[in-house]
């Protein structure tokens, strides 16, 4: 009778690491994102917001392939009114060490991120002859007016990083933590070379998972 009670506890031991380690064929992904970043000039890091989505290709229960797009947004540095948007599109691979409702994973991505800098200056003098625009009054000479100064540029970043998935239900999982490095080198409006940004990304949100292997 031991014995029969040992077998069975075997079989059912086996078969319950065998599903645990079982992955699916794809993930998706969509959660909060936040960014502590770095300009790699005088201006002091800042705070950023927003999201991120990513979508996984496994190939086995531990390796799979992603694809990772997000965007986060400030518009006060230093107490400047300074609109800025980075946005990222990236790819790399994933290693999933997959447990029974535990999943922590390491990545590393390439690809590049998106800035758009944006600020309002007001009081700026308009030339000595009226400005005429179709379909709204015109605007006096020598008026004050208020225009807003647009600058954008696209660099190589990476990331460097990793997280834990924890299992809620049979297709969906809770990520309390994903932490990275990212690096991005946009150019440096002040020396117009380029710059290493040294930055840290965390995010939280929720996984699905579907597919069969």
């Amino acid at each position: 009778m031991r014995k029969i009670v040992v077998v069975c506890g075997l079989v059912l031991a086996s078969a319950f690491v065998g599903a645990a380690q079982e992955a699916t064929r794809f993930e998706t992904y969509a959660g909060y994102v936040y960014q502590r970043t770095n300009s790699a000039t005088g201006i002091p890091a800042f705070s950023m917001n927003g999201g991120a989505g990513q979508f996984v290709v496994n190939f086995s229960n531990h390796f799979g392939f992603l694809m990772d797009l997000g965007a986060v947004h400030n518009n006060n540095i230093g107490g400047v009114k300074l609109d800025n948007t980075i946005s990222n599109y990236l790819f790399g691979p994933r290693v999933a060490f997959r447990h029974s409702r535990v999943t922590p994973y390491f990545q590393i991505l390439w690809g590049g991120a998106h800035v758009g800098n944006s600020i309002s200056l007001s009081a700026v003098p308009l030339p000595s002859n009226p400005i005429y625009l179709p379909g709204a009054p015109t605007i006096p000479a020598n008026t004050p007016v208020t225009v807003r100064a647009v600058a954008s540029q696209t660099a190589f970043a990476m990331t460097v990083g990793g997280g834990l998935d924890i299992k809620i239900s049979k297709h969906v999982s809770f990520r309390p933590v994903q932490l990275e490095y990212l690096l991005t080198r946009f150019q440096n409006y002040r020396s117009a070379s380029d710059n290493n940004q040294n930055n840290l990304r965390y995010s939280t949100g929720l996984n699905f998972t579907f597919g069969g292997r």
